[in-house]
């Protein structure tokens, strides 16, 4: 299972960490697996072109995106990732899981 964390602060999406695999078919052939990836990594190159302050680590094992501080454009970058996770709750619950950590 893909395990999804999305981070708040003061009620504004300033993150996220994702760990674990889909395991809905083998290694790269796992469209959970894939469609997680593309959100992810859209989010963090579209935050990179409005931000200097992007903490981004991708260590094979777990991923984790912070920002310092929200604005109007990261609010909007993130709610396209939280709907998008939640997309594929729609049709992919037993293969992803979404949670939300204040930081």
């Amino acid at each position: 299972m893909i395990f999804v964390t999305l981070k708040r602060k003061n009620n504004n999406l300033v993150g996220f960490s994702i760990k674990g695999h889909a395991d809905f078919a083998e290694e790269g052939s796992d469209i959970v697996c894939s469609a997680v990836s593309i959100l992810a990594y859209s989010t963090v190159n579209t935050l990179d072109l409005y931000l200097n302050d992007l903490d981004f680590i991708d260590d094979g094992n777990v991923m984790t995106l912070l920002i310092e501080n929200s604005t109007e454009e990261t609010d909007v970058i993130f709610k396209f990732f939280e709907t998008g996770i939640q997309t594929l709750l729609g049709n992919y619950n037993k293969y992803v899981n979404l949670d939300y950590e204040e930081v």
